[in-house]
């Protein structure tokens, strides 16, 4: 079985045409020495300039976008781990403007956030990462029925507070148990998924009484599919 991981909807997107012109946008390009169309949304520098989205109808809610940290915890909490390491995983990021980024699992990201967010950059002008024929990283466009048509999962499980009560480790054991389970866990800062996304949902998990980070999430799914698989037993028994 290899679990398929899915953190969609994310606040990842260069910043949109509507506010490049924006002081705020440009003084932070001519920092980072780059053209504003080719700088990543972030709400921690452009707070004021997200707020003339909201007044030109932008299509996508504001507030839940602009957080590349929110994918950068999130990915470093599932990459490095034995789920991973044994081939059991595969990791997608799909984008609220949707962008689809396939990560290759063999990929060691920067763990300082600076470094990523320039890396994600590079993704965005060049297509790929490296750009060679065995890429790290590659994007393209497709939303995340696409993805999932692409795919073929057997079941698609996700993880929201509107979903049904259930234990992680209790969700864990059913994509365990399932030969191409998919997961998805939402990449947004706040809110619920969208009806699109919804609607390819099988089944829908609420682990806590409250909202979860999405690095929480993510990083308890897959430590306690490990258990489920075996994995964790398996490589104490051969070290």
């Amino acid at each position: 079985m290899v679990l398929t991981l899915v953190i969609a909807e994310s606040a990842l997107q260069l910043v949109p045409e509507e506010i490049q012109t924006h002081p705020q946008i440009k003084q932070y390009a001519k920092r980072r020495q780059k053209a504003p169309g080719e700088v990543l949304l972030d709400r921690a520098f452009h707070n004021v300039a997200m707020r003339k989205l909201s007044r030109v109808h932008y299509p996508l809610a504001v507030e839940r976008m602009g957080r590349p940290d929110i994918i950068h915890n999130t990915l470093l909490q599932v990459l490095e781990t034995p789920l991973n390491w044994e081939g059991q995983l595969r990791v997608f990021v799909h984008t609220q403007d949707d962008h689809v980024i396939w990560l290759n699992p063999i990929v060691r990201l920067p763990k300082n956030y600076t470094r990523f967010v320039g890396l994600i950059e590079q993704l965005y002008q060049q297509k790929q990462v490296p750009d060679k024929h065995d890429p790290l990283l590659r994007l393209e466009r497709a939303d995340l029925p696409q993805l999932i048509r692409r795919l073929k999962p057997t079941r698609v499980l996700g993880f929201s507070i509107l979903g049904q009560p259930r234990l992680m480790r209790k969700v864990a054991e059913l994509a365990g148990g399932v030969k191409e389970p998919m997961a998805l866990i939402g990449g947004f800062p706040r809110g619920h998924f969208s009806d699109k996304t919804r609607r390819v949902i099988d089944e829908a998990y609420a682990v806590d009484k409250q909202p979860l980070d999405a690095w929480v999430v993510a990083g308890r799914f897959v430590y306690d599919c490990e258990w489920a698989m075996g994995i964790a037993e398996s490589r104490l028994r051969s070290a």
